[in-house]
């Protein structure tokens, strides 16, 4: 993948520019820069738990296989492993046409868990897209095999999701599933916090940057609307995945 050749470019850059014996390797430099790398697997692709488990190593390997092994010759891990979507929605992605026979939410999860447990491709599993009833139906299956887990089962430890990825900004904050995970110690992560989820609809203007309040405070704090939208999310305890394509966006963020 693009990604994955230009993560080995850039690390194999960052350790010839060390040329001092002080990195004796890619998997070093992997390890000591933390690289974390998260992806997700499309719902078209649930279609059973070993394709499941295929994909997440097959993602491993494309992005991260050039980190080598560690010193218990495992590959270096994703960071976290998402379910895209539960199931494939109707107009969702030219890709879900016409595909039915997906795996129930609760056996894709039993793959994910696997995935951790005993592939080692990722470090975390997470859900993406999903609503209330199924977060809560995936967190009650995880703690009733709990009570009765044997390692001998054959089946992998159950494991509650570790991150949650759901669009949230002012206008539509996610109160409920952002309550749950809170609960259940589950990290929410936001997309669309700036408000794109509504440009992509029907909106013509984004609601959110653009709402009176926000800009009142970015002039009041001499700050962008971006930022005052983002340390809103950040103050409610949520993780952020901005988006840019512009250096100065991205510069803009960091900060």
């Amino acid at each position: 993948s693009t990604v994955g050749a230009t993560l080995r470019d850039v690390f194999t850059q960052m350790a010839q520019d060390k040329g001092d014996g002080e990195c004796e390797s890619l998997s070093q430099l992997c390890h000591e820069e933390g690289l974390s790398v998260s992806t997700k697997i499309p719902p078209w692709e649930l279609t059973s738990v070993a394709n499941v488990r295929r994909n997440a190593a097959r993602s491993r390997e494309t992005l991260l296989g050039f980190c080598g092994r560690d010193v218990e010759n495992r590959m270096y891990p994703l960071d976290v492993y998402y379910i895209h979507a539960p199931e494939c929605w109707d107009d969702w992605h030219e890709r879900c046409e016409g595909v039915r026979d997906t795996l129930p939410l609760r056996k894709s999860w039993l793959a994910m868990e696997a995935v951790v447990a005993f592939d080692h491709s990722a470090k975390r599993i997470g859900l993406s897209n999903v609503d209330e009833d199924e977060l809560m139906d995936i967190i009650a299956f995880v703690e009733e095999r709990r009570e009765d887990y044997e390692k001998e089962s054959g089946y992998p430890p159950p494991r509650m999701p570790d991150v949650l990825q759901d669009y949230a900004d002012p206008i539509y904050p996610a109160t409920e599933l952002r309550q749950i995970c809170k609960d259940y110690g589950i990290e929410f992560v936001s997309y669309s916090t700036l408000g794109t989820q509504h440009v992509e609809t029907d909106e013509q203007v984004n609601p959110v940057l653009n709402a009176d309040i926000v800009i009142d405070l970015a002039n009041r704090h001499r700050r962008s609307t971006a930022e005052v939208v983002l340390s809103w999310a950040l103050q409610r305890g949520m993780s952020v995945i901005p988006r840019s394509d512009k250096e100065n966006h991205i510069l803009e963020l960091a900060n």
